[in-house]
């Protein structure tokens, strides 16, 4: 009986020592490979170019038609074509119209209005942080006041909005 279970307990030693060195480590390593031989990648903040007043006045009226739709989930179709294609990558039109869509919502029944800041300008880019005012109502004090970072592009002599996401509640 004493060799009988000597046998089983050895065949289960064996069999973990074969599983720890026949199967490979199938984690995966977080470490940044370095390659000490290639010159280090430097960040450089690009230069800041101011845009014309008709350049951000084309930029804000894209963008109020961007928030008045997408923000609060009315007309979604109206502000399919003022996204770019970064915006919308992953998204169809269809999930687009159901609501499914890369901006954080705002209750519609709590929007009152909004006010934008421009934040930095390059060449063809522009940044917005973007207030949102509730109504003066229960629905409004509880959604409270948001602030939306956004950035538009110039494509192609169209301001475009690239993304927008939440920075802040008030």
């Amino acid at each position: 009986m004493r060799l009988l279970w000597g046998s089983i307990a050895a065949a289960v030693v064996l069999g973990v020592a074969a599983l720890i060195v026949f199967v490979p480590n199938t984690g995966h390593s977080t470490a940044t490979p370095i390659d000490p031989t290639k010159a280090p990648t430097r960040y450089r903040v690009p230069r800041t170019v101011p845009a014309t007043a008709g350049e951000k006045a084309a930029a804000k009226s894209t963008l109020g038609a961007f928030v008045q739709s997408a923000f609060i989930r009315r007309n979604l179709a109206a502000s399919w074509p003022l996204a770019t294609p970064h915006m919308k990558n992953g998204t169809s039109y269809h999930e687009w119209l159901a609501g499914d869509l890369p901006v954080v919502p705002y209750p519609a029944d709590a929007f009152r209005t909004f006010g934008t800041t421009l934040k930095y300008q390059y060449k063809g880019v522009l940044g917005y942080d973007v207030l949102i005012l509730p109504e003066e109502t229960a629905v409004g004090r509880k959604a409270g006041q948001e602030i939306y970072g956004c950035e538009l592009h110039d494509v192609h002599g169209k301001w475009l909005v690239d993304f927008c996401y939440p920075r802040k509640t008030l």
